[in-house]
C-alpha cells in the first residue's frame, strides 16, 4: 500500500457512492450522514495509528480499512431504507463481499487484502473473533475503535441539536421515552457491552453508546474519549436519577485506569 493506492481507493469509494444519490431528501440525508462518517473514521484511524506508533505502511492500511468499514451501508440502505443490521442485513459482512465482488482489492498483496476484509467484516461484530494474525487483530481493533469514536461524535452532536436535524436512522427506530431499560443498566454496571437485544427506548441506545468505553482498545482513543468529554454529555441526555449518576461515576473510574490515574 502507499500513498498513490489509497487516492484511487478514496476515488472509488466516491465514484461507489455517488449511486446511491437519492431524490427524497430524507434519504439522502441518511447517504450523507454515512459519507461523512467514513471520512471522519478516516481521520480518527490515522489519529489512533500515530498515537500508536504504527509505521506508515500499517497506517495507510488502517486508513484503507477505515474507508471501506461501513461500503455495505449503502445498498444496505437502498434496499432497505434502514441501517438497522437486526431487521435487514449485516452491513460488515455486506461490506466484505462487495470488496470482494467489485475486486476493489486486488491490486494489493494477498495479505493485506484478508487484513482489510476481515476489519470490514468484524468491525460490528458483538465480540472481537479470532483471526489467527495478531497485524488483522491490531487492525480491526483500530477500525473499531475510530468507528465508535465518530459514532459517539455523531450522536451526541444530533441530540444536543435540533431535533429536526436528526436522520430517521439515528435513533434506530427506538421510541423516545423517558425511561430505560434495566437491563442494559445491568450490562454496564458489570463492565460489559450492553447488548442490542435489550434495547427498547432511545435512552437504551445512549446507555449502549456509553458502554462501548468499555470495548475500547487503544489509550489513544481512551484520551480522545476523554478530551471530548462525551461520557458526560451522553449523560446530560439521559433522566436525572441516582442509578444513572452512579453508572456515569463508574464509567469515569475505568476510564481513569485506563489513563493510569
Amino acid at each position: 500500500m502507499n500513498p498513490d493506492g489509497l487516492a484511487r481507493l478514496r476515488n472509488w469509494f466516491d465514484a461507489y457512492t455517488q449511486t446511491f444519490v437519492l431524490n427524497d431528501r430524507e434519504g439522502q440525508k441518511n447517504i450523507d450522514l454515512k459519507i461523512a462518517h467514513t471520512a471522519r473514521v478516516c481521520s480518527l484511524i490515522g489519529r489512533i495509528a500515530e498515537g500508536e506508533s504504527r509505521g506508515i505502511h500499517e497506517t495507510l492500511i488502517a486508513e484503507t480499512a477505515a474507508l471501506f468499514h461501513d461500503i455495505g451501508r449503502f445498498s444496505q440502505y437502498k434496499q432497505y431504507r434502514t441501517f438497522r443490521d437486526s431487521i435487514s442485513v449485516n452491513h460488515g459482512r455486506l461490506g466484505a463481499d462487495i470488496l470482494r465482488q467489485e475486486h476493489v482489492l486486488d491490486h494489493l498483496p494477498e495479505e493485506e487484502q484478508a487484513a482489510i476484509i476481515n476489519a470490514v467484516q468484524f468491525h460490528n461484530a458483538y465480540a472481537i473473533p479470532e483471526l489467527g494474525s495478531q497485524e488483522h487483530l491490531l487492525l480491526l481493533k483500530m477500525v473499531r475503535d475510530a468507528d465508535k469514536l465518530d459514532i459517539w461524535h455523531i450522536f451526541i452532536r444530533l441530540y444536543e441539536g435540533s431535533p429536526s436535524d436528526i436522520p430517521s436512522e439515528a435513533g434506530m427506530g427506538l421510541p423516545d421515552l423517558p425511561v430505560y431499560s434495566d437491563e442494559v443498566l445491568r450490562d454496564i454496571d458489570q463492565r460489559h457491552t450492553a447488548s442490542m437485544t435489550h434495547l427498547r427506548t432511545l435512552n437504551d441506545f445512549k446507555l449502549m453508546l456509553m458502554s462501548w468505553v468499555y470495548d475500547i482498545n487503544f489509550s489513544t482513543s481512551i484520551r480522545v474519549l476523554a478530551e471530548q468529554d462525551y461520557i458526560d454529555r451522553l449523560a446530560a441526555l439521559l433522566p436525572r436519577t441516582e442509578a444513572l449518576t452512579r453508572t456515569r461515576s463508574s464509567l469515569h473510574s475505568y476510564i481513569r485506569e485506563r489513563l493510569g490515574g
